[in-house]
């Protein structure tokens, strides 16, 4: 399905710039095309990393929620081409997300996030460790609010 995007965005695009009739340096060019070359390298990459994800052995729980991110970067061409409505979409992103919740801590310690991230919220003792250290406001100020009514 992935695959599918990625040939169906890049054929699009094709035929516009068809269309178009014009060249990759004119205002048409760069008003209707060049703002789609993100979202089309993407979906390449995306069709490409699923298919490699699935050969290297990731869990299918991992590969169904891959799927429905990246699902949700274009839920109207999902809908529309791939028949899968806008309801049926968050139905099946909640299924994937509840298969791979028992998952997560495993998922988590297997990444060795520690490694990568340097912010205290990592951990419950680092993170009570920074928040100890922030300074500490005190006063016996009371704030004075007008009353107000909002309109409707």
């Amino acid at each position: 399905m992935l695959a599918r995007h990625a040939v169906a965005l890049l054929e699009e695009n094709t035929q516009l710039f068809t269309s178009l009739g014009c060249d990759h340096r004119s205002d048409s060019f760069n008003n209707l095309l060049l703002q789609q070359s993100q979202p089309v390298i993407e979906a390449m990459g995306h069709a490409s990393a699923y298919p490699a994800a699935l050969k290297a052995g990731l869990p299918r729980y991992v590969l169904d929620l891959f799927e429905c991110s990246v699902m949700r970067l274009d839920s109207a061409w999902y809908s529309e081409y791939a028949g899968i409505n806008r309801l049926d979409q968050r139905l099946r992103e909640d299924a994937a997300i509840s298969s791979m919740i028992p998952h997560l801590s495993t998922l988590l310690s297997n990444i060795n996030i520690k490694q990568y991230v340097s912010a205290p919220i990592i951990t419950d003792e680092q993170w009570k460790n920074y928040v100890n250290q922030l300074p500490v406001s005190t006063g016996n100020a009371v704030p004075v609010l007008k009353q107000f009514h909002s309109m409707l």
